[in-house]
């Protein structure tokens, strides 16, 4: 399997995980309109050439993760961990794509891009482990 098929199967996977995990947060009416929307940026991120679009709509799907995540358990510490991590991915992003241009500019937003599906798969395990087992989670932060 060539590298790059491995980076886009695997990004792939991440962000099918987290279309599937963000899903089963939408229980509350609230957090229902922002899941859809980071779900449908997301989808629409797969099939576009622009690096930006990708790195932007991963860092959404954390902070909707992080939202969701501090309404529905108020007491975990995730969300400002995650808010922290977007929030510094975000800025390099911007310093990425404005610092340079061409191939330096692909060169940095793929590096950051792989980053930051790193991060998102963190989030994916941590929101997996949170709604398999709740109670249990809840009970080991008091």
């Amino acid at each position: 399997m060539s590298k790059i098929r491995l980076i886009v199967t695997t990004a792939s996977g991440v962000i099918a995980a987290t279309a599937t995990l963000l899903g089963a947060l939408r229980e509350n009416p609230q957090l229902a309109e922002a899941v859809d929307g980071a779900v449908d940026k997301l989808k629409k991120s797969m099939n576009s050439e622009n690096p930006k679009l990708r790195f932007e709509a991963k860092l959404h799907a954390i902070e909707v993760a992080a939202d969701a995540v501090a309404e529905t358990f108020p007491q975990s510490q995730d969300p400002s961990a995650w808010r922290r991590q977007a929030q510094a991915l975000r800025m390099r992003g911007e310093l990425a794509w404005n610092a340079n241009t061409g191939k330096a500019r692909r060169k940095a937003m793929k590096a950051l891009n792989r980053e930051t599906a790193e991060v998102l798969a963190q989030v994916n395990e941590r929101l997996a482990l949170l709604q398999t087992s709740p109670q249990e989670i809840t009970s080991d932060l008091d």
